[in-house]
């Protein structure tokens, strides 16, 4: 695996949450939501790179993180990630994840940076991830990204919005 050493330092938004907006290449923002280039440990410039990463593993802190950019409990994002609550605190927080829970993090990230561009602010797109649209049938978008078709279902979703065709 590439180290940072050649490459931008990314950031961490929990720790500088105006950074995000800086980063216009979707992986760095990706890598700022995971918690930074130090914390995710690889180069991310491509999908090949989404590959490798899935493959070696992100560290516990990574989920960590993107949950608290969410604002949601470790008990509720372990339930994304199909993971035990308990089994991810006994992690320490260098310990790597599994290839399945790596994707699904990967997932979930590649979500939050789409919502960012779409609905302008990572606030905004919060806000549209714990209402209840009327197309989702009285589910809220959250409930949604415990699995990759449910968050790929959001993706299209957004891209209506971002149409301006009524979702």
């Amino acid at each position: 695996m590439k180290d940072y050493g050649s490459h931008q330092e990314i950031g961490n938004a929990v720790k500088e949450p105006a950074s995000i907006y800086k980063l216009e290449n979707r992986y760095d923002r990706m890598v700022s939501l995971l918690g930074g280039s130090r914390m995710v440990g690889q180069v991310v410039n491509s999908d090949v790179d989404l590959v490798s990463l899935s493959r070696h593993g992100l560290p516990k802190s990574t989920a960590s993180n993107l949950s608290e950019v969410l604002g949601l409990s470790m008990e509720q994002f372990s339930k994304l990630l199909h993971v035990s609550l308990r089994t991810l605190q006994r992690k320490d927080d260098k310990e790597l994840l599994s290839v399945y829970s790596t994707e699904q993090l990967l997932e979930i990230a590649s979500l939050v940076s789409r919502g960012i561009e779409v609905f302008a602010t990572l606030e905004n797109f919060k806000s549209w991830l714990h209402s209840s649209p009327y197309i989702l049938n009285g589910q809220r978008p959250v409930d949604f990204l415990d699995t990759r078709f449910g968050i790929h279902y959001l993706k299209d979703l957004m891209g209506r919005i971002e149409q301006g065709i009524p979702s």
